[in-house]
Order: structure tokens, then C-alpha cells, then sequence
């Protein structure tokens, strides 16, 4: 199952601020899901994308 994550789970997860969580979903290659505003991640394809 991939679950997804919301940007305060992330921040959690990663142990960095919120606003940090927020600059990393700006970039170009973040695995994010848009549902109308709200930003979701996949959090298998984000520790692809940290190479965990």
C-alpha cells in the first residue's frame, strides 16, 4: 500500500520545520500529489527520492 503523507507528516517525518517541508514540495523533482490545494506525498516515492 503507498500511503501518502500530508506536509505536516513530512515535516515530522523528516524532522524539519514546516516552511523547510513547504521549499522542499517547490522543487522541480518532489514526488507530490495535488488534490485541488491540498499537497499530498507518496512516502515510497519520496524515500526513492532522498535514496533511502
Amino acid at each position: 500500500m503507498n500511503e501518502l503523507l500530508t506536509v505536516d507528516e513530512l515535516s515530522k517525518l523528516l524532522k524539519i520545520s514546516r516552511s523547510k517541508a513547504y521549499s522542499l514540495t517547490k522543487e522541480k523533482k518532489f514526488p507530490l500529489i495535488r488534490i485541488g490545494k491540498c499537497i499530498r506525498i507518496k512516502k515510497q516515492e519520496l524515500f526513492k527520492y532522498l535514496n533511502i
